[in-house]
């Protein structure tokens, strides 16, 4: 059986990737294709920190980095050995355990979930875009506010921020008409 790393084919005899999540692709080659020999060693002794360090570094101006470790997080038995997203085999194990703690012990359905909805979220605004006077109220208010959570419960203190920050934009509203 074979593996790949963002395009270039393996072998090893393990299990087969979650097809929950597709292996990053890159329209342009990185350096683990380019270079696969830099990533695919076992970095357990520290003689070797200078070329973990520069294989960390490869991996920080990567395009697909943030799928690169999603990638490597959920198919564990595809990455026991080598670099993938910049972290090592026990970086990516203790990841595991941490998203596991947090998220419970089906996380990776948790995961896989939350990538169906945005996938589902891009889809729907490619094809309802806001007029163009939304689309720079919103910009604006990510400007000013950030992006808006949707786990974060309204505070009384918030609340009233709000209602202040409202009454600030009505005010210039009425001295402007």
């Amino acid at each position: 059986m074979t593996r790949k790393r963002a395009g270039v084919a393996q072998h090893t005899d393990h299990g087969k990737p979650d097809p929950r999540f597709p292996q990053p692709q890159s329209p342009t080659p990185t350096r683990c294709q380019t270079e696969p020999q830099l990533f695919d060693r076992d970095y357990g002794d520290s003689r070797k920190e200078k070329e973990l360090a520069k294989a960390r570094r490869a991996c920080s101006g990567c395009p697909i980095v943030t799928d690169c470790l999603k990638w490597a997080l959920v198919n564990a038995d595809l990455t026991k050995v080598g670099i993938f997203a910049a972290t090592t085999p026990h970086q990516r194990k203790e990841l595991r355990q941490r998203l596991a703690d947090r998220l419970g012990p089906d996380w990776i359905d948790i995961l896989a979930h939350q990538d169906q909805i945005r996938r589902e979220r891009a889809a729907a605004a490619r094809h309802t875009p806001l007029p163009v006077n939304q689309a720079r109220i919103v910009r604006l208010d990510r400007q000013v506010n950030g992006p808006m959570p949707t786990h974060r419960l309204l505070t009384p203190e918030l609340q009233q921020r709000n209602r202040r920050r409202l009454m600030a934009g009505l005010a210039d509203l009425k001295a402007v008409s």
